[in-house]
């Protein structure tokens, strides 16, 4: 249950945050805001908070969250085959998004993986 909560809240800030950047730069509507945030929110939670985050630091874990956001939001101009979505665009969003996950990171440290050893490694 603790991934669930965890996963509501990762995809809630995603959603906001990517929201309001894109839904302004970009002119994404609300359903294209939603596919984007699901897709950043599955890889990076997979990747990011459940191997390299369990595995490493948060430093290392909001690096490459960021880069992952910024992967996969660019990457859909390639799903969607056209370019709505800037790389300008894209890291701003994956900027933002890195620093949100930076504070989520605390949260999943003390409430997904309290008994890991990655809560004293600089979280």
């Amino acid at each position: 249950m603790k991934h669930i909560y965890a996963l509501v809240i990762k995809f809630i800030m995603i959603t906001v945050v990517t929201g309001i950047i894109l839904g302004s730069l970009a002119a994404l509507n609300f359903t294209d805001i939603l596919y984007i945030s699901a897709a950043v929110t599955i890889v990076a939670y997979i990747i990011g908070d459940l191997l390299i985050l369990s595995a490493t630091n948060n430093t290392v874990a909001t690096i490459s969250d960021a880069v992952l956001a910024l992967v996969v939001i660019y990457m859909f101009n390639l799903l969607w085959n056209t370019n709505v979505i800037s790389l300008s665009d894209a890291l701003i969003t994956a900027l933002v998004i890195g620093l949100g996950e930076w504070f989520f990171h605390k949260y999943v440290a003390r409430k997904v993986f309290p008994n890991t050893p990655s809560e004293g490694n600089n979280i």
